[in-house]
């Protein structure tokens, strides 16, 4: 007898252990961290580099969750460089298909059908994930006459955290435009329309559509400055070291230097595109929907084969 009720004591107690051992394991696996950590892997004339990258989530929360949910979506994988200048390259909006690639890469006319494919956008893949929302397109109040935002009232977007927004607090360690550099990115917009932006949980703020309307597309950085500086766009990632990335960055310019004699120009393709075609909410639809802008693509594909989150 008092061994059976022994043996239950020791079973309820090892049970017990468990499902605390199981909650603190559940628990520190949605721990989130000030800087989480991702590996992004390229593809580049047949040669693999995987570059790893510290995001600042302490200083630009929003758009660090924006991206590693659309990270954890696998929304990034396979997914090319469509615009290459000097000290930029921009990514996040369409997957590579190798056979169609290859036959239109050399042609303007015919490359701009490649971006015209719902096959090869990742626009309306992009409208139909469910983010956490930072922006919204009306405010109410709650049953106390708390300023509050609705769900439904949620926009697809998200906040822009750089200086000429409303990000202006961060000046100790805030992160500049510098070499291999992540940074969010959106085109510009005519509108003056205004919505409503959640820095906190306990602030609501009104802010211009045109400075928080960026979706999937991010830049890197690859010259020691840009144009695109953290005044007017979110910088949320730096390189963990330089080596890999430098191997990367190295192999292009070998490549344009040995197949097109040294001009950055014989190796894009600069072809009219139009985007952001999806654009429901902007009151200058004419303008902000099907924006018309230039792509410079890569004839020798770079590719994002992955995007993953290492620590969260």
């Amino acid at each position: 007898m008092k061994s059976s009720v022994l043996k239950k004591i020791i079973i309820c107690a090892v049970s017990a252990v468990t499902v605390a051992f199981t909650a603190v394991s559940a628990s520190a696996c949605s721990i989130e961290t000030d800087h989480p950590e991702v590996q992004i892997t390229y593809d580049f004339n047949g040669e693999s580099y995987e570059v790893k990258y510290t995001l600042y989530r302490n200083m630009y929360p929003h758009t660090v969750r924006h991206f590693i949910e659309l990270a954890k979506e696998n929304f990034y994988d396979n997914t090319i460089i469509h615009d290459y200048k000097t000290t930029d390259w921009f990514t996040g909006g369409y997957e590579y298909n190798e056979e169609d690639y290859t036959a239109l890469s050399g042609n303007a006319n015919q490359l701009s059908e490649y971006f015209e494919l719902d096959s090869h956008s990742k626009e309306e893949a992009y409208y139909k994930l469910h983010l956490t929302p930072s922006v919204y397109k009306n405010r109410g109040y709650d049953d106390k006459q708390n300023e509050t935002v609705k769900e439904e009232d949620a926009l697809q977007t998200v906040m822009g955290e750089f200086y000429n927004n409303i990000h202006q607090d961060i000046e100790k360690g805030k992160l500049t435009a510098e070499y291999g550099c992540l940074k969010m990115f959106y085109y510009e917009k005519e509108t003056t329309q205004k919505i409503y932006v959640t820095p906190t949980k306990d602030q609501i703020i009104m802010a211009d559509y045109k400075k928080n309307c960026a979706t999937s597309l991010f830049a890197l950085q690859t010259g020691t400055s840009s144009s695109y500086s953290e005044s007017n766009y979110a910088v949320f990632a730096r390189l963990s070291s330089t080596e890999i990335f430098d191997d990367l960055v190295d192999a292009v310019n070998e490549y344009i230097s040995s197949n097109h004699g040294g001009t950055a120009s014989n190796f894009y393709t600069a072809t009219d595109v139009r985007v952001d075609n999806l654009d429901t909410f902007s009151k200058e639809s004419e303008k902000d929907r099907g924006i018309s802008v230039t792509f410079n693509v890569p004839k020798t594909p770079i590719i994002i084969k992955s995007v993953k989150v290492t620590k969260y």
